[in-house]
């Protein structure tokens, strides 16, 4: 046999194995992009979907809320196992009032100062009674001196936060002249002002971002987003830094409207992100990238170990139990404390002036 014989292929041959390779290509890809949307067609329709438009069994606690999506009933008052329709270790009584908002002690006619708070489960005081949240304890410490508001709803997220002050359900809930307002949030937050873990948020607002980032309203995390393509291979809605990018600018809008509506109030952001937060699925990297972008934009986050220095090594000491990490009464006290050494009568000038 000659040493030099090689194999000749024609052309057409050629051209044949690329249309047989592409065809093979072009067949396993399909498959896998139609594999793809089966699994993400079965997770809409095979796994539980959320229905409920309150957290956990709370029908009897809230109700339905246009602008906020849901919000306690008025002049309710209930235990905490009635609320969440189970067991708990210490019951506690949760009161609100006239205005939907749990109750808070009451000041002088003419208090020194009024903070608005606002946030989610652990501004509202889950597991504690009325008078042993943080915001009752302002009043309380002070000696009726200072006046605070707790606008925190269990469940609730930035989203609400935004969309209670551009309906005007917190101002019109305003009685006294505010000086400073808090939000206090939880990484899990992050998420919720997507709508991605909060299932029972359905009727809650959705926000997209617009115009130079800004948050734009855009109907409820209940209606039909068929758009969303990622949905339809079973990934979350949104991914991280999109979720980032829109919890971060829709803070920012409400500390905005905070500062447009009472000119010269201080505003005050706690990162009480210590812990094992399995929920959030965000790295200490992400949310230290999370409070930069916030900082970029005026707002500096406070982090929980400025409120409870010893919270990092002696968790349990100031949480309900090791399954419940919401804050007990001793951290709200912690946290009442700091705000009244942070927010001092003799520093303003006038009332409502910032310093």
């Amino acid at each position: 046999m000659n040493s030099d014989y090689k194999l000749v292929t024609s052309p057409r041959s050629k051209k044949q194995a690329w249309k047989y390779w592409g065809s093979v290509v072009a067949v396993n890809l399909g498959a896998a992009v139609v594999a793809a949307l089966c699994f993400g067609v079965w997770q809409r329709f095979h796994l539980p979907q959320a229905t409920a438009s309150v957290p956990g069994k709370g029908g009897a606690f809230y109700e339905l809320a246009d602008d906020v999506g849901y919000i306690p009933r008025a002049n309710a008052r209930m235990t905490r196992a009635a609320v969440e329709e189970r067991r708990t270790n210490d019951d506690v009584v949760y009161t609100t009032g006239a205005d939907h908002f749990r109750v808070v002690p009451g000041t002088a006619e003419e208090a020194d100062a009024c903070v608005l708070l606002f946030g989610d489960s652990f501004t509202f005081g889950v597991g504690v009674n009325d008078e042993e949240t943080f915001a009752a304890q302002i009043v309380k410490e002070s000696g009726r001196r200072v006046a605070a508001q707790n606008f925190a709803v269990s469940g609730w997220g930035p989203h609400q936060f935004l969309a209670g002050l551009q309906s005007g359900r917190f101002q019109r809930a305003v009685r006294c002249r505010p000086t400073d307002a808090v939000f206090l949030m939880i990484p899990s937050l992050i998420w919720r002002a997507s709508g991605v873990t909060n299932a029972w948020d359905t009727t809650g607002p959705r926000y997209r971002l617009g115009v130079a980032g800004r948050p734009v309203r855009d109907g409820t995390f209940g209606d039909p987003d068929p758009y969303n393509w990622r949905r339809w291979i079973g990934l979350d809605p949104v991914s991280k830094s999109e979720a980032s990018s829109l919890a971060a600018a829709v803070v920012v809008e409400a500390m905005s409207e905070l500062k447009r509506l009472y000119p010269g109030i201080r505003t005050h952001f706690i990162s009480y992100r210590v812990g094992p937060w399995s929920d959030s699925n965000f790295s200490a990297e992400e949310l230290a990238a999370f409070e930069y972008n916030l900082g970029q934009k005026g707002i500096t986050a406070l982090p929980l170990e400025a409120i409870i220095p010893r919270y990092r090594f002696a968790q349990l000491d100031y949480v309900l139990d090791p399954t419940d990490l919401h804050p007990n009464a001793r951290a709200h006290h912690l946290i009442a404390e700091f705000f009244l050494r942070e927010i001092k009568p003799d520093q303003q000038e006038t009332k409502g002036h910032s310093k």
